[in-house]
């Protein structure tokens, strides 16, 4: 494997830890187990080594105790179906699988569950959710996560094929597998605002929220490269660029690391400008208000994610082929 350094990455806000991260924590664990997601000693080491517990509390600052519980388990469910195939390496590349092992979760939104432990956390997560967020913030949220769900056929589709992309087809795929379209939408929980479909139709606001998800899965794309270089997985943004543009692993990094700064970048200056160009619009003030106190948050949570970054064990500790893998699409 190629050697790289990742440079200091721009984030001109400071991190900040939530202060609720303990009962986030102890929650999160009793309701893993009460579903069956750490079904074994190596996968509750595999959980507590990834640490989605303070990667939210860093995402999530300010959120209240009961919030950053809820939205921690969110994250916790979204890592533990993500390590179903991005580390199966041979669920990862059947397409053919993808209907058997997503069907019972779109299922959930239906109403029904046919069974599975995912099925079962995932209704729990938005039998709850529900109970706190309007009918408008649950029909933008749903699109978002099924939108996820789907990016899985697509990337095994290609490697099937064994292609990789070129980076604006990549990019466009990135948005939709990052899944932080859904996790914007839970942030909007813990920042304790509903926001309504005219902001999010804002194409400045739309821009806004485009950035800082690509801010941060140019991050993410640089943290899980070790691992994703073990496993010869080349949905990275790094492998796309060294592989296109012919050129060593350390230029592509750095090449990352200056998209990176030109999203934060991109953040910073619409923030400058939001603000009219929604009053412009008809936008009310309190909306306003209310996005203003995203746009915060957005900065916070992208510092926040680097300081998880470099802390998980997730991306430092490789396993060429995982002991923690347990199928949890069964009962």
């Amino acid at each position: 494997m190629d050697n790289f350094r990742i440079p200091d990455l721009y984030t001109p806000v400071p991190a900040a830890l939530n202060p609720h991260l303990r009962v986030a924590t102890a929650a999160t664990e009793v309701w893993l187990d009460e579903f069956g997601l750490m079904p074994t000693e190596e996968a509750r080491r595999h959980v507590h080594r990834t640490r989605v517990d303070r990667l939210t509390a860093w995402l999530c600052p300010n959120a209240s105790p009961e919030t950053l519980t809820l939205i921690t388990q969110w994250n916790a469910w979204l890592f533990q179906l993500d390590d179903q195939f991005d580390d199966d390496l041979v669920r990862g590349y059947q397409p053919e699988q993808w209907q058997e092992a997503f069907g019972p979760l779109f299922a959930v939104f239906d109403g029904t569950v046919v069974g599975g432990r995912l099925a079962r956390a995932l209704a729990d997560l938005w039998r709850r959710t529900t109970a706190v967020r309007s009918s408008a913030w649950q029909r933008r949220f749903i699109p978002h996560l099924l939108w996820y769900f789907d990016s899985y056929r697509a990337e095994m589709i290609y490697r099937e094929e064994g292609r990789i992309p070129g980076l604006h087809q990549y990019l466009a795929h990135r948005r939709a597998s990052f899944a932080f379209d859904a996790v914007l939408d839970l942030v909007e929980i813990a920042t304790d605002v509903d926001l309504p479909d005219r902001l999010h139709a804002n194409p400045a606001f739309a821009d806004m929220r485009e950035a800082v998800i690509y801010a941060n899965a140019c991050v993410n794309d640089l943290y899980s490269l070790p691992k994703e270089l073990a496993h010869e997985y080349a949905f990275n943004a790094v492998t796309v660029i060294s592989h296109h543009h012919r050129c060593g692993l350390q230029e592509a990094v750095e090449r990352v690391a200056v998209m990176q700064a030109g999203y934060v970048q991109r953040i910073m200056d619409l923030e400058r400008v939001l603000p009219g160009r929604l009053a412009c619009s008809g936008v009310t003030e309190d909306v306003i208000d209310g996005a203003l106190r995203c746009i915060r948050d957005f900065h916070v949570l992208t510092a926040g994610n680097v300081e998880w970054s470099k802390e998980t064990g997730r991306y430092a500790q490789v396993e060429a082929e995982p002991t923690y893998l347990t199928d949890l699409f069964t009962l």
